[in-house]
């Protein structure tokens, strides 16, 4: 084959359309929460055109929407029967009962899991639920429970003692994000993806816990994502995309309050000033929007702002509640007394652009989104260094067949907070640590973006997944930077200048048995010096039941 020809191919293999099997029968989830199976699987087929186009940018999806995504039942062999939420004066459904068991042989290991953190040893959790509608009300109740053994590994030494020493081991002072929860078992109650919402005239507003993804990406979420637990925030925005003449428009926006953990940074309160105060509570705020150009079938581009901000001793004031509609630069934002940043130093602010597109019933889709760290200085510094303190995601996923025997395909992601050229000349404040505010970007413990490591890192997924009327597989290739310190590195040496790397080769198998979804995998880690100390072997594995009430 000649390298002219090359680009033909990919042509080819981009625009051609996969069109599975017609039928009237239509099936649609109760809900779909962020990082889950049905995520991924009704993104897939909305690539096929078997999905209505709606943007992906703005998860999880509440009863209405999730009614909007609703799909052939034949040619989609893992969900057939499976009956949705309908309209009408009251209906409840039952949500599906899970219970998992993980285990991890040598040191912690998981992500995009939200509440659940898997210790050293076995970590079993349970979930389930019930989604009620009555009307334009919707009520999700969808709690999870888990205890880690949380077996003894060998932390690395951040220099503090007592309960400080489990923290992180090179930040231990900027991010709440335990190396381990303690030295017993580790166990939490959580409200899980539980909502209250309205979905009425075409706004929605409510008051929840699940978690959210914000953006394209669906491993490594700049922002928001599945990785850690949800938080308790009121939301609203547009029920679905608007139609506003040159584009459809949809926007979200919430307020809340995030927790930490038993071994945070922050021991009592902190007062910065006779105004601010940092303790365990936060104060937290976001808006995201994304629009779909007209013209350019299942196109999105969009943008998001998250802010953490100290809690002041008198209560949340009114501007708190506006902070993602103030300057993006730092020299126009009022002063901050008794911080030694002057300008907006009781904050930090995590915001991104970024788009998706989908090419109609081709099966293919490709994303990407850039993301930065604290505001700029002025526009003038936005212009010069817009790479500082910033990040990049890029994906694409392609289904290769779709049947009435199932689907088969593949999804690529990576992102990089790493160190730029810049770098070399500023300082650099570090992804998810760059703040006064010492609980860094989590939620009890765990990072509510990327898990690829903080300050600097990086994390690649390459993933087949393949969907049949008997079951699904999935077989991934990861490779994460968790850490790094310079930019050296000696043949045959643990250098301490060099970067801590994992390389990940897991599968996965789920076996569909009428009501039951059995699922087993396992997943192989090198880690290439640990801690800058030493290299190591760990084996995580799952083995997990899930019960289909609908089925």
């Amino acid at each position: 084959m000649s390298c002219r020809s090359l680009p033909t191919l990919i042509l080819l293999s981009i625009s051609t359309p996969l069109i599975a099997q017609d039928t009237t029968s239509r099936v649609a989830f109760p809900v779909v929460s962020v990082g889950t199976i049905e995520d991924n699987y009704l993104r897939y087929l909305q690539s096929i055109g078997e999905v209505a186009p709606y943007p992906w940018s703005i998860r999880g999806f509440g009863p209405q929407e999730a009614r909007a995504l609703a799909a052939d039942s034949r040619g989609h062999p893992p969900f057939h029967g499976l009956r949705d939420v309908k309209p009408g004066l009251f209906s409840v459904r039952m949500l599906p009962i899970e219970g998992t068991v993980r285990f991890n042989s040598a040191f912690p290991y998981g992500s995009n899991d939200g509440a659940i953190w898997a210790g050293r040893g076995f970590t079993p959790s349970i979930a389930g639920g019930f989604v009620a509608v009555a009307g334009p009300i919707s009520l999700v109740v969808d709690p999870v429970a888990f205890v880690a053994q949380n077996e003894k590994f060998e932390l690395m030494p951040n220099g503090q003692t007592g309960i400080s020493a489990f923290l992180d081991g090179r930040y231990a002072g900027n991010i709440d994000r335990p190396q381990r929860f303690g030295d017993k078992s580790y166990g939490r109650i959580d409200f899980g993806q539980s909502t209250l919402r309205a979905d009425l005239f075409g706004v929605t507003a409510g008051i929840s816990n699940a978690n959210m993804g914000w953006g394209p990406m669906q491993t490594y979420e700049y922002i928001l994502s599945g990785n850690a637990p949800g938080f308790a925030h009121a939301f609203a925005g547009s029920a679905r995309p608007v139609n506003v003449w040159l584009a459809r428009l949809h926007v979200r926006a919430m307020w809340g309050r995030l927790e930490q953990s038993d071994y945070s940074p922050v021991q009592g309160t902190k007062y910065y000033s006779s105004i601010l105060e940092t303790g365990t509570r936060r104060f937290t705020t976001g808006l995201v929007a994304v629009i779909q150009p007209r013209g350019m079938p299942g196109l999105e581009i969009g943008a998001g702002r998250f802010f953490h901000s100290l809690w002041p001793k008198e209560g949340i004031p009114h501007s708190y509640f506006t902070k993602t509609l103030q300057s993006i630069t730092k020299r126009n934002l009022p002063p901050s007394p008794g911080l030694g940043d002057a300008q907006g130093g009781g904050d930090n602010q995590e915001a991104s652009a970024f788009a998706r597109w989908v090419f109609p019933r081709s099966g293919f889709e490709m994303y990407g989104e850039y993301g930065h760290e604290d505001h700029n200085y002025d526009r003038r510094d936005l212009v010069q260094e817009p790479d500082h303190s910033r990040s990049y995601g890029l994906g694409l996923r392609k289904v290769m067949s779709a049947d009435s025997a199932g689907l088969s395909a593949i999804r690529v992601e990576s992102i990089n907070f790493q160190l730029p050229t810049l770098g070399r000349n500023r300082e650099e404040g570090g992804i998810y640590i760059h703040s006064v505010i010492a609980q860094g970007h989590t939620n009890r413990g765990q990072l509510l973006g990327a898990d690829a490591g903080i300050g600097t890192g990086a994390g690649f997924t390459f993933a087949w997944d393949r969907f049949s009327e008997h079951g699904r597989s999935s077989y991934t290739l990861t490779r994460t930077v968790r850490q790094e310190d310079g930019a050296f590195y000696i043949t045959g040496v643990q250098n301490p200048k060099s970067s801590d790397v994992q390389i990940g080769l897991g599968a996965e198998r789920a076996r569909y048995l009428s009501h039951l979804e059995v699922t087993t995998g396992a997943n192989l880690i090198r880690e290439l010096n640990r801690d800058f100390r030493m290299n190591t072997w760990n084996l995580n594995a799952i083995v997990g039941i899930r019960y289909h009430a609908g089925r």
